[in-house]
């Protein structure tokens, strides 16, 4: 998802820039675009904020901006289409598995089987994980004491129709376990319809900022 600035795309914008020559106009190109693509950063993570149940700094890290310069007045913000870990919404361990909840619209949803923790020693932070071997049907009724031992830790045996300690189990049915993750947000930005909405709040920051910087640099030149 990218959205490009370019100042020469809005005419009220062209006509500002007239008032401007040599050194004053590439100031005002450059310093406009790039408070712009600071601000088009802000109003995106506050729309998925609103959508998606995340916090601001777990939507931040999606995103990046290549500003523009003085010979290059054209900048962009983009946001690469990641999986965000399900250990940001708000991921909490329960007997049956883990807990989240993906949209500010939906109730919280169990992971059945999931774990929070860590798979190496050197790991900085936990993550949702899910053993593969949970992802296979297995027998067994779901009695009382099944859903206790399916907390983290715990592996079923086929063997034994029942659930064992972990560590107490073969590699081939702790291993191997992989990590879970929520949907694209970069999605919701990619519908036409919120796009839109994104490119028009650009263009409004665009033109307040340009106008400042114009406004500013005229008063400069004047002073001189």
């Amino acid at each position: 998802m990218n959205v490009r600035i370019n100042p020469q795309d809005i005419e009220e914008v062209k006509q500002m820039l007239k008032k401007l020559s040599g050194d004053e106009l590439a100031k005002a190109n450059s310093r406009g675009i790039n408070k712009t693509l600071d601000g088009v950063k802000t109003d995106g993570v506050k729309m998925l904020t609103g959508y998606y149940a995340l916090t601001a700094s777990a939507i931040r890290e999606s995103y990046k901006i290549r500003k523009g310069s003085f010979k290059n007045p054209t900048g962009v913000v983009s946001s690469k289409g990641t999986f965000i870990r399900l250990i940001k919404y708000g991921a909490k361990q329960t007997n049956e598995g883990v807990s989240v909840r993906v949209l500010k619209s939906s109730r919280r949803k169990i992971v059945k089987h999931a774990y929070i923790g860590k798979v190496r020693s050197d790991q900085k932070s936990e993550q949702v994980y899910r053993r593969k071997y949970h992802d296979e049907k297995h027998g067994g009724k779901t009695s009382k004491i099944n859903k206790m031992a399916g907390k983290v830790g715990y592996v079923w045996s086929p063997k034994q129709n029942r659930y064992f300690p972990a560590r107490w189990m073969p590699e081939e049915y702790r291993l191997p376990v992989k990590a879970l993750y929520g949907p694209r947000i970069q999605d919701y930005l990619s519908d036409p319809v919120h796009f839109d909405v994104l490119k028009k709040l650009a263009g409004e920051r665009l033109m307040k900022n340009m106008r400042h910087e114009v406004e500013y640099l005229i008063s400069q030149i004047k002073k001189g």
